[in-house]
């Protein structure tokens, strides 16, 4: 984002991984006063949620990517030879298998609130 010094950009990324701002300061190697102080600017906190939203948003994609090799890996252990291995593949196969279509229910009548309240809306509400 434009308007930021060079010091407060390379900051962020100390900010987003440290576990404190704290730990971010010593690690970044800038005094807990001025970090502090950027964090009053609306301009470097912006920064630092499109910079979080990116990490997100690309840690989001690694992990929908792994999804189906995980599931064929799940799925795999439902075959191995030792009973308890199998009983925990079965037990999260079933529990993942209804938490996805729980979700799947939610949204499928969500979706239909949400048509219902715009016809409403729009003035086609019968009663």
């Amino acid at each position: 984002m434009e308007g930021l010094s060079d010091k407060q950009h390379r900051a962020i990324p100390f900010l987003l991984a440290a576990p404190s701002i704290e730990a971010a300061c010593r690690s970044a190697r800038i005094s807990k006063a001025t970090v502090y102080g950027w964090l009053k600017s609306e301009s470097f906190q912006a920064e630092i949620r499109a910079q979080r939203e990116r990490v997100m948003n690309s840690a989001i994609e690694k992990l929908k990517a792994g999804v189906e090799k995980a599931v064929d890996t799940l799925i795999e252990l439902l075959d191995c030879s030792k009973a308890e291995v199998r009983r925990g593949a079965a037990k999260d196969v079933i529990e993942f298998g209804l938490k996805g279509l729980e979700l799947q229910e939610i949204e499928s009548r969500l979706t239909a609130l949400e048509d219902l309240s715009k016809l409403k809306g729009n003035g086609h509400d019968r009663h």
